[in-house]
């Protein structure tokens, strides 16, 4: 088992991943912060961590508001000595995941052992099939899902980790063998399906999360390379909630993952990958169960993801998605990307609005993108504040960012 590092200058590094080499006694409750922008340090570090019992936190290097907040809390980088009492001293968890809060302010999702690898006895299964021997990792490990599925899976299971610092989409495709799977998300998954160059991987498998990849790439992704992808829906808190393949519109709740619905059909998660606690301006027991703002459709043991409460726009009785109404402005030959958020002036309909961010080269005015959406979706008038940029910018794991 080994961690196979492909350096931008050609050259590869080659760490063997046995425990002996990183278990550090002295470590065990040793509480410090991981954020390098330097994928195999992260890697080193959070295996080190993971094999001798310390108490990570993780988060990405450019968020300076977690960074002071930790700081202010007197919590220091990892392997830094120190002898102060924290707030976090007490609690139990292995790493601490942080993530935008609905009110901005950042959220910390305490993670144990146990929810760490329930998940991923649960993961194992789904995979055991495709007979895994490499993963390949696009994505940060100071996210969830990057360490879940980059680190623990294969420490796990016993399988080599490979991976780059910056990936080019046809770096990723050299370096896919057979049986290999490859961590990945929506973004990786277009720009592969724009580049001419193609491969045969049936015998490997693609998972890609972080965001939604729509219906259509995943198609022609799948076709194109003759795989599959298995899209992961979840969150930080949660965990993994679900899965599908390809372009499939229904999920599969992961086995032991309970799923429900309150009086509006909001989502509701019951299960083991839950966090019992979060932390933000203080710690709340949430007793591994969250409820979600994401309208879903039951469909026998199944559901159908309508969108969150605070992306879904009224229109004639029907509601329309933010997400949807985005992959719609992407299939416009001229629109590279599309953000769009709905905004609520009162609890009033005829207030509804959307908030629209589309990168193009070209020049749009408000009257070509309202009449373009009322023919795809609706005659009805709503209003729009539209902006048209160069650049919308993405974050680590390549999800828009809006632009103050």
């Amino acid at each position: 088992m080994k961690l196979i590092v492909h350096n931008d200058d050609l050259t590869i590094n080659t760490y063997s991943l046995e425990k002996n080499n990183f278990y550090n006694k002295e470590l065990e409750n040793h509480l410090g912060y991981i954020s390098s922008d330097k994928k195999a340090l992260n890697a080193l570090k959070i295996i080190e961590a993971y094999y001798s019992n310390s108490k990570v936190i993780l988060f990405d290097h450019t968020n300076k508001i977690i960074e002071n907040k930790l700081k202010a809390l007197n919590i220091p980088e990892y392997k830094t000595s120190f002898n102060e009492k924290t707030i976090f001293d007490k609690k139990d968890f292995s790493m601490i995941f942080f993530t935008s809060g609905s009110t901005g302010e950042p959220v910390g999702a305490l993670k144990t052992k146990e929810h760490l690898e329930n998940e991923i006895k649960i993961s194992s299964k789904l995979l055991e099939k495709y007979k895994i021997k490499r993963v390949i990792v696009t994505v940060p490990f100071i996210h969830i899902y990057g360490t879940l599925m980059g680190i623990i899976y294969p420490l796990y299971n016993n399988i080599d980790i490979v991976l780059k610092q910056h990936f080019l989409p046809n770096d990723l495709l050299n370096l896919i063998e057979e049986n290999s799977l490859i961590i990945t998300t929506p973004l990786y998954i277009k720009a592969l399906n724009k580049i001419s160059s193609q491969k045969d991987l049936r015998t490997s498998v693609f998972i890609s999360s972080t965001g939604p990849l729509d219906a259509q790439n995943a198609k022609e992704f799948s076709q194109k390379f003759n795989t599959n992808v298995i899209q992961i829906f979840g969150s930080t808190e949660t965990g993994g909630i679900a899965y599908k393949y390809n372009d499939e519109e229904l999920w599969t709740p992961f086995e032991s993952v309970e799923i429900s619905t309150n009086k509006d059909n909001e989502l509701k998660i019951q299960s083991s990958f839950v966090s019992k606690t979060i932390f933000e301006k203080e710690f709340k027991d949430i007793n591994s169960q969250l409820q979600t703002f994401d309208y879903i459709e039951l469909i026998d043991n199944k559901f159908k993801l309508i969108g969150r409460s605070s992306q879904i726009l009224k229109i004639a009785g029907k509601r329309y998605s933010t997400i949807q109404i985005e992959q719609l402005l992407e299939e416009h030959k001229d629109i590279s990307k599309a953000l769009v958020f709905v905004c609520n002036k009162d609890s009033s309909l005829k207030d509804e609005s959307l908030d629209i961010t589309i990168e193009s080269k070209k020049e749009f005015s408000t009257k070509e993108i309202k009449e373009y959406l009322k023919h795809n979706l609706s005659n009805l008038k709503f209003s729009i504040k539209l902006k048209v940029v160069d650049k919308i910018p993405t974050s680590s794991v390549g999800k828009k960012l809006k632009i103050i």
